[in-house]
C-alpha cells in the first residue's frame, strides 16, 4: 500500500497530506527569485505550504513564515490575493 505523502503549514506548524495544503515555490530567475503559488504541486525548486484557511494566511503574513521558509521575499499582493479568493 503506498503512503501518502504528509507535508508541515509553514504558519500554524500542523501536519496534514500534501493534496490538502498549498504549495508555494521559489524559482530562480535573472534578477533574483520568484515566488508563485504552485497548484499542481510540481514545480523545481524549494517550495513551502500553507493550511487553505484565512487565518493560516493572516499569520503567515503576519509572522513573515513564508519568507523564512522559502528564504526569499514574498509579495505580500499574492497572499492578500489568496486570502481574498477563499
Amino acid at each position: 500500500m503506498k503512503r501518502e505523502p504528509v507535508r508541515r503549514c509553514a504558519s500554524c506548524r500542523r501536519t496534514a497530506p500534501k493534496k490538502e495544503l498549498l504549495r508555494f515555490a521559489r524559482l530562480k530567475e535573472r534578477e533574483g527569485w520568484r515566488i508563485v503559488l504552485d497548484q499542481a504541486q510540481n514545480l523545481p525548486g524549494r517550495g513551502a505550504y500553507l493550511c487553505p484557511q484565512r487565518e493560516c494566511i493572516r499569520q503567515a503574513l503576519k509572522k513573515r513564515a513564508l519568507d523564512k521558509a522559502l528564504r526569499a521575499p514574498v509579495p505580500r499582493e499574492l497572499l492578500e490575493q489568496l486570502m481574498a479568493d477563499l
